[in-house]
């Protein structure tokens, strides 16, 4: 009969640590939440790494291939213009 009401007193301590509904409930919603967040931060990391990727491939590619100097500036040449002759002077009588 001891033995009985030990496997009583066990049973009963046992029960007041299982989880209710309510419990579950709220476990399941924190979850959902977490799993919530989690999709949101893989998203956002996913977004970021895809522009830094096209970044930096954008830049490598840009930069790759060397590209030929400028030729160098044309001297400048100014001519000079011979002065127009002077006009006849009238001839004197």
């Amino acid at each position: 009969m001891a033995d009985t009401r030990e496997l009583v007193i066990d049973t009963r301590a046992r029960l007041e640590q299982c989880a209710t509904k309510a419990d579950l409930a709220a476990l399941r919603a924190e979850m959902h939440k977490g799993f919530a967040d989690i999709i949101n931060w893989v998203v956002g990391t996913a977004i970021v790494m895809s522009g830094t990727g096209i970044v930096v491939m954008t830049f490598v590619l840009n930069n790759a291939v060397p590209t030929a100097p400028p030729p160098p500036p044309q001297p400048i040449v100014i001519y000079t213009q011979p002065a127009p002759p002077a006009p006849a002077a009238p001839p004197r009588m």
